[in-house]
Order: C-alpha cells, then sequence, then structure tokens
C-alpha cells in the first residue's frame, strides 16, 4: 500500500550561470531552479559575509564596501609598518 502523503518533487535543478567580475571580486551568477529567480552572490553590507541576493546593484554595492574596506586595513597595516621602522 502507497503512503498517500509521499509526494512527487517537482522542482528543476538550480543552473550555474558566467560569474560577473566587479573590480577584483567575483560575483558568482545562479538560477534557482524552483523560482527561475537570478541569485548573486556577493557580501553583505551588515557584515561582509557571503549572501545570496536578488538584485545586483545590491551585491555590487556589497562589493564595494568589502574593497573598501580591503583597502582601509592595508593603509593601516602599511602605516603601522612605516611607522614601526622609525
Amino acid at each position: 500500500m502507497k503512503d498517500p502523503r509521499k509526494l512527487k518533487y517537482k522542482g528543476k535543478p538550480s543552473e550555474i550561470l558566467d560569474s560577473i567580475m566587479y573590480g577584483d571580486y567575483e560575483i558568482k551568477v545562479l538560477k534557482h531552479g524552483n523560482t527561475g529567480h537570478t541569485l548573486y552572490r556577493a557580501p553583505r553590507l551588515e557584515d561582509l559575509e557571503p549572501c545570496w541576493f536578488m538584485d545586483l546593484e545590491t551585491a555590487k554595492k556589497g562589493v564595494h564596501k568589502l574593497l573598501e574596506f580591503e583597502t582601509l586595513q592595508e593603509l593601516s597595516t602599511l602605516e603601522s609598518i612605516s611607522e614601526s621602522s622609525k
């Protein structure tokens, strides 16, 4: 006897699309199998952790903030090195 609660999965597999280069960062692109939405993987604005976004502009803003943060870290490292060599 078949279990009437079992459902057949009707979703499609997700499709990995070509990545987008923004600055020196690779934004990964995915087409979701069930919804058909295009998703972009980039850093979140709040904590710079990787996250999937439905909007490319939001993903670009996260990448921009990450690149700014990395630049500031490099500058502070260079300043501390130059101060220690004096």
